[in-house]
């Protein structure tokens, strides 16, 4: 009788000792799982926002109107909001030495002197902000942006014709 009695008292004592345990690792591994969530969605609002810019840089390389390569810019991510805001367009001269729109007067390529092979720059940008709390404190914000180059390969006409094909 002695024994069962001990066995017993044992099975209890571990049963009590798995539900500490649990308490104390479910915590950790529901933050591993909603990181990865969150992981999975800053990836995929950088591959639409990549895209994004990419789409917008293929519009501007024959289509050198800005509010249309905005607009394609947008419609390109309608997922993650992008606005006309977070959206620069600008060109550059062939020989820049720049990738990017910080400085849009150095190596500009005006609409009146521009050429085939100027560069069409599109930067579209915007800020991440995890979904998880514990993530949330330490970055509350994310900054994300990608940049598209391309050569100008059609140069839209001018005066009387306002559209380009």
């Amino acid at each position: 009788m002695h024994v069962l009695s001990s066995i017993s008292s044992r099975r209890r004592r571990s049963r009590g000792q798995s539900l500490v345990e649990f308490a104390i690792v479910l915590p950790i591994i529901t933050l591993v799982v909603l990181g990865l969530f969150d992981l999975g969605r800053a990836v995929f609002t950088y591959n639409t926002l990549s895209q994004a810019a990419r789409q917008a840089n293929r519009t501007a390389i024959v289509d050198q109107n800005t509010d249309r390569v905005k607009a394609m810019a947008i419609a390109a991510a309608p997922t993650i909001g992008l606005k006309s805001s977070n959206v620069t367009v600008c060109f550059k001269t062939e020989d820049s030495a720049q990738s990017n729109c910080a400085s849009p007067t150095t190596d500009n390529c005006p609409s009146a002197t521009r050429v085939i092979g100027c560069l069409a720059i599109v930067t579209a940008s915007m800020t991440y902000t995890p979904m998880t709390p514990v993530i949330s404190i330490f970055w509350p914000s994310i900054p994300l942006t990608s940049t598209s180059v391309g050569h100008i390969d059609y140069v839209c006409p001018v005066g009387t014709q306002t559209t380009c094909p």
